[in-house]
């Protein structure tokens, strides 16, 4: 079955070889799904934009469209506060409370939010999203689009869970989620912890599951739809949730499908593992992209830009030197 081309989004922060990485290994395998990639940049600052503008760069990815653009200023991983997009828990009494944060001189728009800039103007039926530090090996964006098409109202496929989070882990995985496994009646909320996830109230929960967005696909109309109902943006961070978790939730109550083509039975950790590394690796360097910004677990990690440059180099014929982008200080 044929489909229509989508969009790509993808947050960028400094590391913009591996961002261009990332890029190129789609390409590579679902090039002709695509038709413009809106790169988000978290004003990196000039030496990282030089990579994203490079007219040898943009040459090679036609004919891709290359949408840039630059937050008003940092967002970083913290929430923003937009008074016209508010969830449930903010109400009345929490916009009163916290005037100061939805009006200030570091108040955001809402295009700085994550993937909203894309989410808002593509004009593209379906919208593929993902993170920085993803090698693709298959054509996922074709899995995916045969996915969210083959049942209505399927409002984002892709890998699901962040189990690693997720006080019902002993009991659940993916797998029996898509089966119709729930672990809780609370459920897409999840346990705070372990030892509450046989019994705790819906003040405490916390949003642990989600459809992980280093690699989904969303309906863009029903994304939008499920904002305009719930308050609550795809790309953003709320209380107790992650990117894109209260969303999720939001949408499940609200009677939209979510759809994992690939659900594994073991616990999916954030460097994937199993039949999905057939199609795609997040983390490809052995660690996630954030990893390097923040310690998950394993220690700050390294950002390996030479690598990067001798991949690409290697795997795709392009010397990043010769085009005078020079490798970016290494960061930890």
């Amino acid at each position: 079955m044929e489909f229509a081309k989508v969009d790509v989004a993808v947050q960028s922060y400094k590391k913009p070889e591996s961002l261009l990485y990332t890029l190129m290994t789609l390409k590579a395998v679902a090039g002709d799904r695509i038709d413009t990639v809106y790169i988000n940049d978290d004003c990196s600052g000039d030496a990282t934009l030089a990579y994203y503008q490079n007219e040898t760069i943009r040459a090679y990815f036609k004919p891709w469209k290359i949408h840039l653009r630059s937050n008003s200023k940092p967002a970083g991983v913290k929430q923003i506060y937009l008074a016209k997009y508010r969830p449930k828990y903010m109400g009345l009494w929490f916009f009163i409370s916290k005037v100061h944060r939805f009006y200030n001189s570091s108040t955001h728009n809402k295009d700085d939010v994550r993937y909203q800039y894309a989410i808002d103007n593509t004009d593209k039926k379906f919208l593929f999203i993902i993170h920085d530090d993803v090698e693709f090996r298959r054509d996922i964006v074709g899995l995916y689009l045969q996915a969210i098409n083959a049942k209505p109202n399927t409002a984002a496929v892709g890998d699901l869970g962040q189990c690693w989070r997720c006080g019902h882990a002993t009991s659940c995985n993916p797998k029996r989620i898509m089966d119709g496994y729930r672990p809780s009646p609370h459920w897409p909320m999840t346990a705070p912890s372990a030892d509450k996830a046989a019994s705790f109230s819906a003040d405490e929960g916390h949003f642990a599951c989600r459809i992980n967005e280093w690699c989904c696909m969303l309906d863009v109309a029903l994304c939008r739809e499920i904002s305009r109902k719930s308050g609550c943006l795809f790309g953003n961070y709320y209380r107790r949730a992650d990117v894109a978790a209260l969303w999720f939730y939001n949408a499940v109550k609200l009677g939209y499908r979510i759809a994992d083509p690939l659900p594994e039975e073991s616990l999916p950790q954030q460097i994937n593992i199993n039949q999905r590394s057939n199609w795609y690796q997040h983390g490809f360097q052995g660690h996630s992209g954030h990893a390097i910004w923040v310690d998950q677990g394993s220690g700050k990690q390294q950002y390996q830009a030479d690598d990067i440059r001798t991949r690409i180099k290697t795997q795709f014929g392009i010397d990043l030197s010769s085009l005078s982008l020079q490798p970016l200080a290494e960061t930890n």
